[in-house]
């Protein structure tokens, strides 16, 4: 039988600041609260039956809403289906807006790279991005500019905190039966698909300034997911990097 589950959140203008979750399966209510992008405090109660474990979860997410909270999300989670598509949707909004806020933050760049950074077990999920006059800045030079990590922009990671929570389910001790390698290699599919999405609405330009433009999905501390940088790069890009590959062979 499929949970209840509830996501709220206070906003700092736009951007999630603090958030309250809340499930119940059985007779047990699980809830988490903290700051955005943080795994927060867990709380699990055990309750006499499962009409009293529905009433409990049905006060707590009025009490969120009493204490300023809004509500985000509210859906049935089935323990042994993940919902792809929508987090492919949760992603896809959060990096558009993402995007936003680095070139609000920062009008005297031109912004020139982007890319969404998650981990071997698919559980973080971190927007980086860089800009030409970054690059040239550094004494590292190409090496840089393939290497998210070492970008000089990380605005909007809050946005994120949606999807970081849909995929969060698979690490916490909550109900969760879907295979890890499915979950795992499903997590880093919606994330490319969303980048692609992005791409096709022009969010990275389009025509020769997109051919400037490096778009990457990279998982840290992991080989690189096959087939992502010709997926989400125009041919000029990826010759680009096959160049700097070649570089470091020779």
């Amino acid at each position: 039988m499929p949970d209840n589950y509830s996501l709220f959140y206070t906003f700092d203008h736009d951007q999630p600041a603090r958030f309250q979750e809340a499930r119940v399966f059985g007779k047990t209510v699980w809830t988490a609260s903290g700051a955005a992008m943080t795994w927060g405090a867990e709380t699990r109660t055990q309750y006499a039956s499962v009409a009293e474990a529905q009433a409990a979860y049905l006060a707590h997410c009025d009490a969120a809403v009493a204490d300023g909270y809004i509500l985000e999300r509210a859906m049935l989670i089935d323990p042994a289906v993940f919902d792809f598509a929508l987090l492919q949707t949760l992603v896809a909004d959060a990096a558009r807006l993402a995007v936003d806020a680095v070139r609000r933050a920062h009008p005297d760049q031109h912004i020139d790279a982007f890319a969404l950074v998650s981990d071997d077990s698919a559980m973080t999920i971190d927007p980086m991005a860089n800009s030409r006059e970054a690059l040239d800045a550094s004494e590292y030079g190409d090496e840089m500019l393939w290497n998210p990590a070492e970008w000089a922009f990380d605005e909007g990671g809050a946005y994120f905190d949606s999807a970081y929570r849909l995929f969060l389910q698979a690490h916490r001790d909550l109900p969760f039966d879907v295979d890890f390698s499915t979950f795992r290699s499903g997590v880093f599919e919606a994330c490319i698909a969303a980048l692609a999405q992005l791409d096709a609405e022009g969010c990275f330009g389009v025509g020769v300034q997109r051919d400037d433009f490096v778009l990457l999905f990279e998982v840290s501390d992991s080989e690189t997911v096959e087939g992502a940088m010709a997926r989400l790069n125009p041919p000029a890009v990826v010759a680009r990097f096959a160049a700097w590959m070649a570089s470091w062979a020779d």
